[in-house]
């Protein structure tokens, strides 16, 4: 299927807050027709309102019927997807692996992998071709840090889910790039970012000397999602300042 004259269509999991509303929000402001999705319809209704994107569906993307729906809801209001950008995720336990708590770490794992599948699963279902799936992983799937070994482990596997899909997708024009996000402020990453002690330790640790601004993942994405770029499928992008952690 060819590309629809007009703006690119895009859909963002887990656009309602953090690095997906953010990412939503500039590129609504671009001129791209942005559909997100979040778990509550109350969230989603409060992202769209605040220019996050022209309409959003509910879903759980541990529920693959649920997230299934959404990606149908988001083609038939746009007329078709462009781009998507597989983004919702949970954090780890913040924990040593030893204290890790198995149903816990389970759950990181099923939002984080299992969800990834099943939204790249749906994606691959309703995306035009040639399109771009790009996938948040984290600076932490190629530099694990201590104390999150459930969270280090669920975006590693979620880097090398997107390596595999670009192995087997690319052939029919669908590119898959995994992006690998340092630290940048949200509500996952707050409660470490306001800790003077954790603040000072973190930046220590990124040569640029501080912690990401929300429009350095919005540009990288607009980039990757326009498609101007299909053979950096199956690439693994950190933007993470030159981080060590």
């Amino acid at each position: 299927m060819s590309q629809a004259p007009g703006p690119r269509r895009y859909l963002i999991t887990g656009g309602t807050s953090g690095i997906g509303a953010a990412c939503a929000r500039y590129l609504s402001a671009e001129g791209a027709r942005v559909w997100v999705t979040g778990t509550r319809e109350q969230t989603v209704a409060a992202a769209v309102a605040g220019g996050a994107g022209v309409g959003g569906s509910a879903c759980d993307v541990v529920d693959r019927d649920s997230v299934e729906a959404a990606f149908t809801e988001a083609a038939h209001q746009l007329g078709g997807l462009d781009g998507v950008f597989i983004n919702a995720g949970i954090d780890g336990q913040g924990l040593p692996a030893v204290e890790l708590d198995p149903a816990r770490f389970r759950r990181v794992f099923d939002v984080n992998v299992l969800g990834v599948l099943h939204c790249a699963q749906a994606a691959h279902l309703v995306l035009e071709r040639p399109g771009v799936v790009v996938i948040n992983s984290s600076v932490n799937a190629l530099r694990p840090e201590p104390q999150f070994a459930d969270y280090n482990a669920s975006k590693a596997a979620a880097a090398s889910l997107a390596q595999s899909l670009a192995l087997e997708w690319s052939g029919e024009g669908l590119s898959v790039i995994a992006v690998c996000p340092g630290y940048f402020r949200s509500r996952m990453t707050a409660p470490y970012l306001d800790d003077p002690a954790t603040r000072e330790a973190l930046l220590a640790k990124i040569p640029a000397g501080r912690f990401g601004e929300p429009g350095e993942i919005g540009s990288t994405l607009s980039f990757l999602l326009s498609g101007v770029a299909p053979f950096l499928s199956g690439a693994s992008i950190p933007i993470a300042g030159a981080s060590n952690l």
